[in-house]
């Protein structure tokens, strides 16, 4: 009897196809949504604060605009101005709550509500929650720091009420 040989297995190399390199596509505004909204909520509390303190620096050099700008956003909150020979320099320290209901906080709110409506058929309400939520933040924020017409201070010591003593009754 003839020994029957062992057939040999022939190995198969399988190779694998390469795709053509795809030039890389920038993200969609969709999956950039975060930063955007980011984006808006910085201007937005930059823009309360400092919106009505921007006006002595009008028409000069950038240089002198920054000088304001930063002023003014350091003056309003924490009472400190960088550059004395600015415009600017005499900016006071505003810390009070009169503020907190402005365009941006109002706005900010309007589009949280629209993005927590229960009704599916709306568009982006996603994104206009996430817009929302940034700029009620925003609002609010610099609402605290932003200069009001109202000239008090909450950290400022305020007076304490006398009473004198032909107005207290003992009985």
């Amino acid at each position: 009897m003839a020994k029957r040989r062992r057939a040999t297995k022939t190995r198969t190399v399988t190779r694998r196809r390469r795709l053509p390199s795809r030039k890389k596509v920038s993200k969609s505004i969709g999956s950039q949504w975060g930063k955007i909204t980011k984006g808006i909520s910085v201007l937005a509390f930059l823009s309360n604060i400092t919106g009505s303190d921007m006006a002595a620096s009008t028409g000069q050099p950038i240089g002198a605009r920054a000088q304001n700008f930063a002023n003014s956003l350091l003056g309003r909150i924490t009472g400190y101005t960088p550059f004395k020979n600015a415009a600017g320099a005499n900016t006071p320290q505003t810390v009070s709550l009169d503020g907190i209901f402005n365009k941006y906080s109002g706005g900010g709110l309007l589009s949280l509500v629209y993005g927590m409506l229960p009704i599916k058929q709306l568009p982006h309400r996603g994104k206009a929650k996430t817009l929302g939520k940034g700029l009620l933040t925003a609002g609010i924020l610099s609402g605290i720091f932003m200069p009001t017409n109202n000239p008090h201070n909450l950290i400022a010591p305020s007076r304490a009420i006398t009473v004198s003593s032909s107005e207290v009754s003992y009985t």
